[in-house]
């Protein structure tokens, strides 16, 4: 029997030129690091972490998340940073753009009202470049990676032998 239950998140999902940025970063950042480069197909934005949940709640985080007003913006992500502790390289942004906490913050609170309670760690706009870093990196980017963000999407992890492999359950372009 199938298990029925998904890991599930929603996440901001790059566009095919703006994945080929990241996954080309995230391969000489593996190699500064000595780590192992993020899979270009799982490059990503986590936005909330939902955990274990029903195969059948699918439909309706899709359209409770579908139905948060928000606006497209650009992201602009600028920096290279370790963290020491999960031995992880990533990219990050020295500001958070308002239309995107804002959207997290109506994300959160829609998920609220279905009993789905936010971790109390703060939000870490952040995209994994590598993992298993064993080389610290810090540093600006000469220019940033503009990312334009017109949508969220629902996905789940599924734990393989190669690490994660993440698949898009609903993409939810922007409610202008």
């Amino acid at each position: 029997m199938a298990d029925s239950k998904l890991r599930l998140f929603f996440a901001l999902w790059p566009d095919p030129h703006t994945r080929a940025e990241l996954a080309a970063l995230a391969e000489r950042v593996a190699g500064e690091t000595r780590g192992r480069a993020t899979s270009p197909d799982n490059v990503h934005l986590t936005l909330a972490f939902l955990g274990a949940r029903p195969q059948d709640s699918v439909a309706e985080l899709a359209a409770l998340a579908g139905a948060i007003v928000a606006s497209p913006f650009v992201l602009s992500l600028d920096h290279i940073d370790c963290w020491r502790k999960n031995s992880v390289a990533w990219l990050g942004a020295s500001e958070i753009p308002p239309a995107l906490a804002l959207l997290r913050k109506s994300l959160i609170a829609s998920l609220a009202a279905l009993g789905i309670v936010d971790d109390a760690r703060p939000f870490a706009v952040h995209v994994t470049l590598a993992r298993k870093v064993t080389t610290l990196l810090r540093r600006r980017l000469p220019s940033p990676i503009a990312w334009p963000v017109d949508g969220l999407v629902l996905v789940a992890s599924d734990t393989g032998s190669e690490g994660p492999v993440y698949r898009v359950l609903a993409s939810l372009p922007f409610n202008r």
